[in-house]
């Protein structure tokens, strides 16, 4: 079974292995930097300050209410979404492939739950947008 977080980001479905999430926070705190990178929103406070990075707002106007905390095996960032839904669980060969035509290669796979697309974030690819 893959286990996926779950969120909505401009009114489309994403998720992300549950492995590479360690939190989910609020903006609450989120503080901005000046003239940041393309994708970069701000960071939060911590020990190192985590980077928050919006590559799906640009894309699809996100308006970001949540802060879906991620690790990949060399770094940690936050990723700034509408709402995080949930985990769901999937079949093992329930994953598709990426859909065609992306700019940037954010999404690796589909999946489908209840009749609606689910995109699979890829949570390295994300990383590299820092």
């Amino acid at each position: 079974m893959l286990t996926m977080v779950c969120f909505q980001a401009a009114g489309s479905t994403y998720c992300v292995p549950l492995h590479a999430t360690r939190s989910v926070r609020t903006t609450e705190n989120l503080v901005a930097l000046p003239d940041p990178a393309a994708d970069v929103v701000g960071v939060l406070p911590g020990e190192p300050p985590l980077t928050v990075i919006s590559p799906l707002r640009s894309a699809l106007r996100t308006s970001g209410g949540h802060i879906l905390v991620m690790e990949t095996d060399d770094k940690s960032f936050g990723l700034l979404v509408d709402v995080v839904t949930g985990l769901e669980r999937f079949d093992d060969t329930a994953m598709r492939p990426a859909p065609d035509g992306q700019g940037r290669a954010l999404v690796s796979g589909t999946l489908e739950a209840g009749g609606r697309l689910v995109m699979v974030a890829d949570p390295g690819a994300l990383a590299g947008r820092l």
